[in-house]
């Protein structure tokens, strides 16, 4: 799964009146700013499941003129699982009260002058903030001002994407299959990846021709709505993958590359985050994470 990013639209507007939306710079036409407001409901921020299971929590939250940086932690528990190391070897038993923890960046870039906002979020290797984020955040925002609505939309990323597809600049299409540990799908991985780490494998198809593109046939059918064309982006003789990367090239010569996710996960598109900085543990620094979810945004919002 890896590190992406997801793209929301932010906006403010009266209660069962959409179109009248508000600055971001003064919601409630008495002075206040949102990003302002967002800040101070993250002192103690903490959002749990329904199941108990899920938490997220804030870690630190930075406020610099129009743009609001949060880093959070978002936990999950319920397994029982071996830890090991790259050798194999066993490093501690967790139990299902255990609670992994992994920091997730969100990125909030909310101009006083406008009335759309923009909020990028770090998905942490299939780690989605962004439901118990809103959990908790949609009624602190209701609670002070009961007339507004704060609306946090996905932004369909397809808009760039759908622009690659008109103008045939799709190069490569990549099919993902994530297999489960002892739980193999696929023997054919038996000979190459031990059963007890779980496998990935990855099909890459690009025209041989240096000029030449991929048909985007299906890609343009799954812009346009078409609920069955999700399926068949992600079969290929006879084999059902997980996920679809799709690589294209941008007006301006900029290669990237979106993932097409399922439809009914709440986002259809997120992208590849690069040029992540690590830890010696692996981690993500912070910088480049929010360096990363610049980069997200710097299609939308230029």
């Amino acid at each position: 799964m890896s590190h992406r990013a997801a793209v929301y639209t932010v906006r403010v507007h009266r209660r069962n009146k959409p179109d009248d939306a508000r600055l971001l710079g003064d919601i409630d036409e008495q002075g206040h700013q949102l990003g302002s407001v967002l800040a101070g409901h993250m002192d103690g921020f903490e959002s749990v499941s329904a199941d108990k299971y899920k938490v997220v929590q804030i870690v630190s939250s930075e406020l610099d003129a129009d743009e609001l940086r949060l880093m959070l932690q978002h936990g999950l528990s319920g397994l029982a699982a071996d830890i090991v190391s790259d050798t194999g070897q066993l490093r501690i038993r967790q139990t299902a009260t255990d609670m992994q923890r992994v920091r997730c960046g969100v990125l909030l870039r909310l101009p006083r002058d406008e009335v759309m906002g923009w909020m990028a979020v770090h998905n942490n290797n299939g780690r989605y903030v962004k439901g118990l984020l809103m959990q908790a955040l949609g009624p602190k925002f209701r609670h002070d001002f009961p007339d507004l609505i704060l609306s946090v939309s996905p932004y369909v990323l397809g808009s760039v994407l759908r622009e690659a597809v008109d103008h045939d600049r799709v190069q490569k299409v990549t099919l993902v299959k994530l297999e489960q540990p002892n739980d193999r799908s696929n023997a054919a991985t038996n000979k190459w990846v031990r059963a007890a780490s779980g496998a990935r494998v990855e099909l890459g198809i690009e025209a041989r021709g240096r000029k030449e593109r991929v048909i985007p046939d299906l890609l343009r059918r799954f812009l346009g709505g078409d609920g069955g064309a999700y399926g068949e982006i992600v079969a290929f003789e006879g084999l059902t993958f997980d996920e679809a990367k799709v690589q294209v090239a941008l007006e301006n010569g900029t290669i990237r590359t979106f993932n097409i996710e399922r439809p009914d996960i709440g986002h259809a598109f997120t992208e590849d985050m690069h040029n992540l900085d690590f830890q010696a543990d692996g981690e993500p620094t912070d910088a480049s994470i929010f360096a990363g979810l610049r980069e997200a945004l710097s299609t939308v919002t230029t």
